[in-house]
């Protein structure tokens, strides 16, 4: 049997749309053995009742795509899965299950490629590498898809950034937030992200966390899904007076995020709590803090 533990992950940070992408501590365990027949496959967590459990399992057919892809002829799969990354809800629930998946499948075929073929194998599946790349590497990422190729660069996150996240209890349906979306953008939108996702880069590698609490803004896709998540302007209404740096949805939704400095996470926690329960908005409130480590492969057992 082999196992690997996956990192939820938060996509776009408000101007990276569909290249900017985050680790955070949250993690799905993927494990695979190969038996003599047949498929079996145990789902643990969020989704127990719900994950299909036969051949249309999305970590079933990620490994269908990989062994087709490199040739390898398997007669059965036990597939155990224990999900703790909230199901569509904007943390790349899905792209750690095909990321778990295509190392599990990888060490079964005994392949040996290497994480950036991963990367370009699971990129080919998500159409887009923004979740995908920060899952398997870990840190924060800038990816960019060139021809076939995912490239990419790490960014260290700052030691003392955390975040301060809204999880509602309704998912988020990727392509009813993405056909939500207008087909053209104004000019000046675009120079608007550009801009700022490029500061955001930069405010990251030097920990300015000044300038991160300006530049984490958008104006390509959240003034559109906002209309979505119900709780968007409550969220950045009681985070952004009580001190958060900035505000931001999580993919494309529903869970909402809040960067904070760390010594501030606890009592944004603690206020963020008291203000649902005043206003009865239902949801999981959690502190999250990005992680410098991805896809990590543990020992039997583990």
């Amino acid at each position: 049997m082999v196992s690997y533990k996956v990192p939820a992950t938060s996509a776009n940070i408000g101007p990276g749309f569909d290249c900017l992408g985050m680790a955070v501590n949250i993690y799905n365990t993927i494990s695979f053995e190969e038996t003599d027949k047949g498929l079996e496959i145990e789902v643990i967590g969020d989704g127990s009742d719900t994950v299909p459990l036969d051949e249309n399992n999305m970590a079933y057919e990620t490994a269908k795509y990989f062994f087709d892809k490199v040739g390898y002829k398997f007669k059965g799969l036990k597939i155990k899965i224990h999900n703790y990354i909230p199901i569509a809800r904007g943390l790349g629930s899905s792209s750690s299950i095909v990321i778990g998946a295509l190392l599990c499948a990888n060490d079964i075929a005994g392949t040996n490629m290497s994480k950036d073929e991963i990367l370009n194998i699971a990129n080919e599946i998500e159409g887009h590498p923004d979740n995908v790349t920060p899952a398997l590497v870990g840190s924060i990422t800038a990816s960019v898809i060139l021809g076939d190729t995912v490239e990419y660069k790490k960014i260290m996150p700052p030691d003392m950034l955390d975040t301060i996240v809204l999880i509602p209890e309704y998912e988020m349906s990727t392509n009813k937030a993405r056909k939500i979306l207008p087909k053209t953008y104004d000019r000046q939108d675009c120079i608007y992200n550009i801009s700022r996702a490029s500061l955001l880069i930069m405010a990251m590698i030097t920990s300015d966390y000044e300038l991160l609490s300006k530049v984490v803004d958008d104006k390509i896709h959240q003034p559109y899904r906002k209309s979505l998540i119900k709780e968007y302007d409550f969220f950045e209404n009681i985070m952004k007076s009580n001190g958060a740096l900035a505000t931001f949805i999580s993919g494309s939704g529903s869970t909402l995020m809040a960067f904070c400095h760390k010594t501030m996470s606890q009592e944004l926690y603690e206020i963020l709590k008291e203000e649902c329960k005043k206003n009865n908005i239902k949801g999981t409130i959690k502190i999250l803090s990005p992680v410098k480590e991805g896809a990590i492969k543990l020992e039997i057992g583990g």
